[in-house]
């Protein structure tokens, strides 16, 4: 049987796939890699979620919002899993605001998203620290970019 949060998972997971492929196109780089996982990451305007998934995930839309995903995954393949992640964000005067990640659970894949408000043609580095579960991996890496209120 089908249930609206189960659909919303579903819409959420397309936007997501969605948002990565399209910023693919828009920045160099959407992956880091260590030494067995890659993590994957982007960053999109909260107004691409639709209003029923972010009811689901409490998450915010606004114009001055974005998300940064960050998903890991083996080398050797298969869906996002768990780790710790942890970062900040710092604007070009060096003020720095922690991030908070929320994290999303789905039966095949886990992924974290953490909110930023912004300024309009604001230039931000985000700097991520993930860390596999078990210790064994790990790694940091900064993400620069400039937002626009859509």
């Amino acid at each position: 049987m089908r249930t609206p949060y189960s659909s919303s998972i579903k819409i959420f997971t397309v936007l997501i796939m969605t948002a990565i492929s399209f910023f693919s196109h828009a920045q160099d780089n959407t992956s880091f890699e260590l030494e067995e996982h890659i993590i994957y990451y982007n960053v999109f305007n909260s107004e691409m979620i639709t209003p029923e998934v972010a009811r689901a995930h409490n998450l915010l839309r606004a114009k001055d919002r974005v998300y940064v995903n960050i998903a890991l995954v083996k080398k050797t393949g298969g869906n996002g899993i768990a780790a710790t992640i942890s970062g900040q964000h710092r604007n070009l005067i060096q003020q720095k605001f922690e991030l908070k990640f929320i994290e999303i659970k789905e039966p095949t894949a886990t992924y974290y998203l953490a909110p930023i408000r912004f300024n309009n043609e604001e230039i931000l580095h985000i700097d991520i620290q993930v860390e596999t579960l078990d210790k064994a991996d790990a790694g940091k890496f900064t993400i620069t970019k400039k937002l626009y209120r859509e």
